[in-house]
């Protein structure tokens, strides 16, 4: 009986590398695609966070105007007319508009910031 693999000695070897090795090109995309959506999911997770916090500072105007009469400068401002620092966040209310009113709060979290508007 002849030998089929006469001279072929070290195929298996080369084989299985070039198996191994395409294993291993697929396994590291497949790692980027979920690192990659692991810190989007992150990122969404920080700007929902931010814009909640702005939203706590558009309550806190209305409530300031309804309940404690605040009384309105005549030009809009550049520096905030409210500042509260929250858990690991803050926000800041600006005055940017008097005709019509509009009330701008900005919502801090990390290295987010959302912001939320209101006319009167």
């Amino acid at each position: 009986m002849k030998k089929i693999f006469q001279d072929k000695s070290g195929s298996a070897l080369a084989l299985t590398m070039f198996i191994l090795a395409g294993m291993l090109i697929v396994a590291m995309s497949g790692s980027t695609v979920i690192l990659l959506g692991l810190k989007a999911g992150g990122i969404q997770a920080q700007s929902t966070k931010a814009y909640y916090r702005a939203e706590a500072g558009i309550e806190r105007i209305l409530w300031e105007l309804n309940e404690n009469s605040l009384v309105l400068p005549e030009t809009s401002l550049d520096e905030p007319m409210i500042e509260e620092s929250l858990a690991e966040g803050n926000y800041k209310i600006y005055y940017t508009n008097f005709d019509p009113i509009i009330f701008t709060s900005v919502g801090e979290f990390q290295q987010t910031k959302r912001s939320v508007q209101i006319r009167l």
